[in-house]
């Protein structure tokens, strides 16, 4: 039987060691709580678990699982939440780390397309151009090398087409990252993980409510859970600070918006037809219209004798 460890840190995530072999039945039982293999680390964990909230109830029951199966199971969990700063900028070293890969892996697509080009050219550069193809066995050893030099050429386009994507998927990767770093998306993750808290901390409350339901297991991850909710949302409001410092954020409000005002939201002028509390409503030109945050506001054409900059 094997010895196992399975473990929790924010750096690494969730995963399994242990010197389990193939057949014994520790892969199903871990699969049965959503652990997966992973082929680069040959380990068992949990997908997306790094700088998560552990799941603790699926690691104590897969533990059960394996020592009622006879094995010996640990489980340990860190309980310390890495800051946001530090978890950016982890993200972001990984993110490099997959654009460097897909850079590598355009100039290793570019070599191979041209080798098969190469390739290709050289099956028929003996043959005069124009030669037809003859009946009988030397013409079919004739087709089948035309028929070879083409699949090789149509091998070479479609790789070398590959290649091409390449620069796309990096600046599409570098975007991505961009636009999660802007100021009004992230004020809108804000609100997001500020629901996802009070949803929570209602779930928390109700274990209190209810004893016969309790459970440490699920105590314990709620509580991990909160912890990394709570440094996210402190985090994300630390860059708002700043982008307000900085007047990049939070110049727009039911102060100086008002009613027939021209705002540019997502690309598009749109009038004002009613200034909220917390979002602005805006024509769309039919009997209804749209809301949006004073966040996703980029630049206002204000009918009251002000007229504010882009952003």
């Amino acid at each position: 039987m094997a010895t196992i460890k399975i473990s929790h840190t924010p750096e690494d995530g969730t995963l399994v060691d242990g010197d389990t072999e193939k057949g014994d039945g520790t892969g199903d039982i871990l699969k049965r709580y959503g652990f997966r293999w992973f082929r680069s680390l040959r380990q068992y964990g949990h997908p997306q678990s790094i700088d998560r909230a552990p799941r603790v109830v699926a690691m104590e029951a897969a533990a059960e699982e394996l020592r009622e199966a006879g094995h010996t199971v640990t489980v340990e969990i860190a309980e310390e939440v890495r800051p946001n700063d530090v978890v950016r900028a982890d993200k972001h070293e990984r993110l490099e780390d997959r654009r460097a890969a897909l850079g590598a892996k355009q100039e290793k697509l570019t070599q191979e397309a041209e080798a098969l080009r190469r390739r290709s050219d050289a099956m028929v550069e003996h043959l005069p151009l124009g030669q037809p193809v003859m009946p009988g066995p030397r013409g079919r050893a004739h087709r089948n090398l035309l028929n070879r030099s083409i699949d090789t050429a149509i091998r070479s386009a479609h790789t070398a087409e590959e290649a091409r994507r390449m620069p796309s998927r990096i600046e599409g990767s570098r975007r991505a990252e961009a636009y999660k770093e802007r100021p009004d998306v992230t004020a809108r993750r804000v609100k997001r993980l500020e629901a996802e808290k009070r949803s929570l901390e209602r779930r928390m409350d109700s274990l209190s409510l209810h004893p016969e339901t309790r459970s440490d297991a699920l105590r314990r991850q709620y509580e991990a859970e909160l912890k990394v909710l709570e440094e996210r949302i402190a985090g994300d409001r630390a860059v708002l600070d700043a982008a307000r410092e900085a007047g990049t954020f939070g110049r727009y409000s039911k102060d100086n918006v008002h009613r027939d005002d021209q705002v540019k939201i997502r690309g598009q002028w749109r009038t004002v037809a009613r200034a909220n509390v917390k979002t602005v409503s805006v024509t769309t030109g039919y009997s209804w219209t749209d809301r949006y945050g004073y966040e996703e506001i980029r630049d206002l054409n204000c009918r009251h004798g002000q007229e504010t900059a882009s952003s």
